[in-house]
């Protein structure tokens, strides 16, 4: 197929790099910044743009990859959506539900298609506790848990993604970069319920930048599920990439899944019987079948979940917990956040 990445940021470049690996051509690139641009056009050879539109036109691709600045994202996915081209869409998706939602609802209204590149959907944890609660061997799923925590914001200072560290562009900190992934899984298992934001925090204590450096956002479904989703820039700068974490308490077992000591990602699944460990896939490996899938999904005209409705869904949540978080000084710095 031929594709075109629609900026450089977030993971523009990274994911431009993967549809490539498997097979797919890069016929243009974009990105409103010369630099980052001038990076794209050099690294994958091809010619490069200043706008998503003229991207689109000049090269008429088979699909699209939309990254980049988190108040751009949906100016990208209007482009694809008024050209009818097909789009994968890399989070955080925007800076809060409603610049998103009019190119959401535009997105579905011409049944364009849409596909999120989110990499938890292709672990094999979330795929195992799905299937333990399909047989009933876990139970009911009471309490969800997962961690997200990479290094410190500085690492973006230097790169084409500095704009992360200004929240009049990306919204906010670790929270707005990192929450989906967390959020995304546990909207997978409670499904169409109503959420509630019942407890969140927003800390900058590390750094005392402008920005988040830890978030944390307490939810509960309708059933009595309770979700609580940490991200973070508070890992400390060094061989790893950070600390990821998950937590999945059935009413019969309980799942986890931590990093080993070589750093592959371990999971445990623990009963009254005893533990059982295995390994997860990479994830890098988690992003390239993600991607796969979703090209698989244009060439048969098939459906693709999760879709832009469910990035507008996620970014409602994720501006609700910050909306609770600011409600008081107690739970929103302790150094002057914008």
């Amino acid at each position: 197929m031929k594709i075109v990445v629609l900026s450089y940021s977030h993971h523009g470049r990274s994911m431009a790099n993967t549809a490539q690996s498997l097979g797919h051509e890069i016929v243009g690139v974009m990105d409103a910044e010369h630099s980052p641009r001038e990076q794209l056009a050099n690294y994958f050879q091809s010619p490069a743009f200043d706008t998503a539109g003229n991207c689109l036109d000049a090269t008429k691709p088979d699909a699209a990859l939309v990254a980049g600045k988190h108040t751009e994202i949906p100016s990208h996915v209007q482009a694809c959506v008024d050209r009818r081209i097909p789009y994968l869409l890399d989070k955080p998706f925007a800076d809060c539900a409603d610049r998103l939602r009019p190119a959401a609802e535009a997105s579905v209204k011409h049944d364009v298609f849409s596909a999120l590149v989110l990499p938890n959907r292709a672990s094999k944890i979330v795929n195992l506790v799905q299937e333990m609660l399909d047989d009933g061997s876990l139970g009911e799923l009471v309490l969800y848990n997962s961690r997200l925590n990479n290094g410190p914001p500085s690492r973006y200072d230097p790169t084409p993604s500095y704009w992360h560290n200004d929240p009049s562009i990306s919204g906010g900190g670790c929270w707005a970069v990192e929450a989906a992934h967390g959020i995304d899984t546990f909207l997978q298992f409670v499904g169409d319920q109503e959420i509630t934001v019942v407890g969140a925090v927003m800390s900058n204590a590390m750094y005392g930048r402008v920005i988040e450096d830890s978030g944390i956002g307490v939810l509960r479904s309708e059933n009595g599920c309770t979700g609580i989703v940490e991200s973070g820039y508070t890992y400390p700068a060094g061989k790893r990439g950070g600390d990821h974490f998950f937590r999945f308490i059935g009413t019969k077992a309980s799942v986890f899944e931590q990093y080993g000591k070589n750093g592959e990602p371990l999971i445990e699944v623990h009963t009254t019987e005893g533990v059982q460990f295995s390994e997860d896939i990479s994830h890098g490996a988690r992003i390239r079948c993600v991607m796969d899938k979703a090209f698989d999904a244009i060439r048969e005209g098939a459906i693709f979940e999760p879709s832009v409705t469910e990035a507008v869904r996620i970014l409602e949540i994720q501006d609700a917990v910050y909306a609770h978080a600011r409600q008081s000084v107690t739970s929103n710095g302790p150094h002057p956040m914008e």
